[in-house]
Formats: structure tokens, sequence, C-alpha cells
């Protein structure tokens, strides 16, 4: 399968036990989708219980340890905060990597740093596994229909059997190369949506101190090239229209940036406007709003 390639149906069924490390509200919804297509469900128990909850609720199987859940499935789908959460399910004692049996493949869901995607593939490598990057995006909402995009970085002999596994909660799997590239793929997406993201909270800002009315604005922007979906949604949150709009947090919103920014400088891309974004982000979280959603951005 070449770069590129997209569009899968969905199967009406994925009869296979999979493994699925990460039931926050992302993780939930792939869950909840991996179920209905009659997947066979182990989950790693949460700190926070309303995911994992659910997902037993529904027909998952739940474990206390990462060794003990491996023992059961030959897939895991990790989606976790960051390479950090990554790298320690995968690494420590406890961890997949020393558990999962050789023929194994892990499936990393989360936006990861690509060279720490790289390292654990070749690390997976070694030990006989499978280690392959597919970030997707949408939300948890989406998750749950089955409307995710996933991004996957692989070997294209892999691809096929890793396609059909996303295609339960994916409404589009993309070959983007290979194993690495997904990720570096997913921060180009998310520096663009950030970026968008500060200069449209700023417009609003920057509307309401002219005593603006933003109905007005919206329909004018709405009219125009210069409409985007994440200042409709940031309008429709400050106008109280749509309070759980772009649910990820100001915290998550800023780490993601600073990979972005944080790639282009090791790749010796010059990307000032989106450092500038990062750091509006980044001080946002300095002043306690990191756990808000990102549309909170948008207010004066």
């Amino acid at each position: 399968m070449s770069k590129g390639s997209s569009a899968y149906a969905s199967p009406n069924t994925i009869k296979q036990s999979i493994g699925l490390i990460g039931a926050g509200r992302m993780g939930t919804g792939i869950g909840i989708s991996l179920l209905r297509r009659q997947c066979e469900l182990y989950i790693k128990a949460n700190k926070n219980r309303c995911g994992a909850d659910r997902l037993t609720r529904a027909g998952a199987r739940e474990h206390t340890s990462i060794a003990e859940l491996a023992q059961h499935v030959g897939v895991v789908i990790l989606s976790l905060p960051s390479s950090r959460e990554v790298e320690a399910v995968c690494l420590e004692q406890d961890g997949l990597f020393v558990h999962m049996s050789q023929g194994g493949l892990i499936i990393d869901c989360t936006t990861s740093y690509p060279a720490s995607t790289i390292a654990l593939a070749k690390t997976a490598e070694k030990l006989g596994l499978s280690f392959i990057d597919a970030p997707v995006t949408r939300s948890p909402e989406q998750a749950e229909l089955g409307l995710l995009n996933a991004m996957v970085g692989s070997d294209p002999k892999l691809f096929p059997i890793v396609e059909r596994i996303l295609a339960a909660f994916c409404e589009t799997v993309m070959h983007a190369g290979d194993v690495g590239d997904g990720h570096k793929l997913k921060l180009v997406y998310n520096s663009m949506t950030m970026g968008i993201a500060a200069v449209a909270a700023e417009v609003c800002q920057f509307a309401n101190s002219l005593e603006m009315d933003l109905v007005t604005l919206r329909s004018l922007v709405g009219r125009g090239s210069t409409n985007s979906g994440i200042f409709q949604a940031f309008a429709a949150f400050l106008l109280g229209e749509k309070p759980d709009v772009l649910a990820i947090s100001i915290a998550n919103s800023a780490k993601d940036i600073e990979c972005a920014v944080r790639l282009a400088r090791e790749s010796a891309v010059s990307v000032p406007v989106l450092g500038a974004a990062a750091e509006k982000l980044n001080l946002s979280v300095a002043a306690g709003k990191g756990e808000l959603t990102l549309p909170h951005l948008a207010r004066s």
C-alpha cells in the first residue's frame, strides 16, 4: 500500500483478542468501538475509573498488571498521554517488551515523539515483536462511533494487518510510511491545528475588546477562505452554543505543539510562527489554565 492511501470500510466484526492500555477519553471510545466489532478486549486497570468501569460493563476484561494482560493477547493498542508513558509501558520490568510473546504486535495510537517511536520499534524487533505508530485525529466521541483518522507508520507488509484492526474504530486509515512517519505526520498536523487555535483565540479576544458582535464576525468568516473549523468551534463555545466542543486540554495542546517545534528545530526548519503559538499555549498553562479545554484559550 502506498503513501496516502486511505478510506477503508470498517469490517462488521473483528473476532480477535486485543489489549488496550490507556482507558482515558480517547481510549475508552476506541475500546467501545472494538467491543462493538465483537473484539475480545482486555484492558489494564486505570487510576481514573470512569473509562475502565464503562468498558468492563460493556464486556471488557480488566487486569491489574501489564504482565497479566500480555498473557492473553497478541495485539496491544496504546492510547496514552505521551512518549514517556509509552516507554514505561513497553520497557519497564512489568512491561510489554518483557511479557508479550514473540510475534506480538503493539500499535501506538498516542501522539508520541518520532525518535522515541523509532527506538522502541528497533528494540521490539530484536525481541521478536512489532511496534508501529498509528496516531489518530478527531474526538473521543468520534472514536466511539468508529470515525477516527489514523496515520500509520509501518512496514508495508504489516500494514494490511494493522489496517484491519484500526478499521474497527477508524473511518480513514492512511499509510504514512515507515515506522515513525505516522507520528511525524501527526505532529505536523497538530502544529497547524494549534497554530490556528492560537490565532483564532487572539482574534476572538481582539473582537471582544473592540465590542464587536461575535455572531456577525462568525458570519463574515464563514463566507470566506479564512474560515476554519477551529474558529467556528471557538465562536460556538464563547456564544454558549457548544460548551463541550474541542475537549482537548490546553496542557495537551501545549505538549503537542512543543513536540512539533522541537521536531522542526531538530530538522533545521525555522518555524517562528509555530514557536509563538507554542509560547501562547505555554503561558496559558503557566497561568493555571492547563486543565481547561482548548476553547478557553479564546476567553478574554
